[in-house]
C-alpha cells in the first residue's frame, strides 16, 4: 500500500455525493471485544510469541449505499489491548492500545430493501499502535524481545463480513467480523540476535446499530 492510498480511500465516497443519493447514507456505532493472533519470535534455541491481550473496543462508521448490492463506509475503531510476550509458561505484559481509520467496500447478497442483508467487506487504511506501559530496567524474557513505550502508524488491510437486520425503515442492527492485518509494529523490539516473524492478525467481532438518512 503506497502513502497515497489511504487519502484516496477516504475520498472515494465523495465522488458519489449527489441529490439522488441524499437518502442513502448510514451512520452508526460499534461495540467490540477484540483479540489478536500472535507473531513468532526466536533467539537461538529460545522461541516465543509477541501479540496483544484480548480487550474492549469501540468505534463508529459513516457509510453510503451505492446501488442494490454495493456500499462503502469510512470507519474508526479504538482498541484497548495490552501488549504481551510469552515463551512456554512465562509471560510479560505492557499497556497498549490502537487506533484504526479505514475505508471498506461492502458487497451485499440481498437488495437494499431486504430486511436481512448478509455482506462481505474488504478495504484498507492506517493503524496506529501505542505502547502505554511503564518501561522497566529489567523485563522478563528480554532475551527474546522488549515491550516498549513506542508509537507507530502502519498501513493495514482488512476483510470480513456480517449481517444487517433492518427492524424499521431507517434503523438496523448489525453483527460482523473483521480481520485487520499489519506487520509487527516497533512496540515489540527484538533483542540482539532475535528475530520477530509473521504478520499480526487483529480479530474484531462487533455488534452495532445504525441509522439511514
Amino acid at each position: 500500500m503506497t502513502k497515497n492510498t489511504f487519502p484516496l480511500l477516504l475520498l472515494a465516497p465523495l465522488g458519489l455525493l449527489s441529490p439522488a443519493a441524499a437518502q442513502n447514507f448510514e451512520v452508526g456505532g460499534l461495540a467490540l471485544v477484540t483479540s489478536y493472533r500472535d507473531a513468532g519470535v526466536k533467539s537461538g534455541p529460545s522461541v516465543g510469541a509477541v501479540g496483544f491481550q484480548p480487550g474492549p473496543s469501540a468505534g463508529g462508521f459513516l457509510g453510503q449505499n451505492m446501488g442494490e448490492h454495493f456500499g462503502g463506509e469510512i470507519r474508526y475503531l479504538f482498541a484497548q489491548n495490552d501488549l504481551k510476550l510469552s515463551s512456554g509458561s512465562a509471560e510479560t505484559k505492557f499497556g497498549g492500545r490502537a487506533h484504526i481509520m479505514n475505508y471498506d467496500v461492502l458487497v451485499y447478497a440481498t437488495g437494499r430493501r431486504a430486511r436481512v442483508r448478509p455482506y462481505a467487506a474488504f478495504g484498507g487504511g492506517l493503524k496506529r499502535y501505542e505502547g502505554t506501559g511503564v518501561e522497566q530496567a529489567f523485563q522478563p524474557l528480554s532475551n527474546l524481545a522488549l515491550l516498549t513505550k513506542t508509537k507507530q502508524t502502519l498501513p493495514t488491510a482488512d476483510f470480513g463480513g456480517g449481517v444487517k437486520f433492518h427492524f424499521s425503515r431507517n434503523a438496523a442492527l448489525r453483527v460482523e467480523f473483521r480481520d485487520y492485518l499489519t506487520e509487527v509494529p516497533r512496540v515489540f523490539e527484538a533483542s540482539p540476535g532475535a528475530k520477530i516473524s509473521g504478520l499480526l492478525h487483529h480479530w474484531v467481532p462487533a455488534i452495532g446499530f445504525s441509522w439511514t438518512f
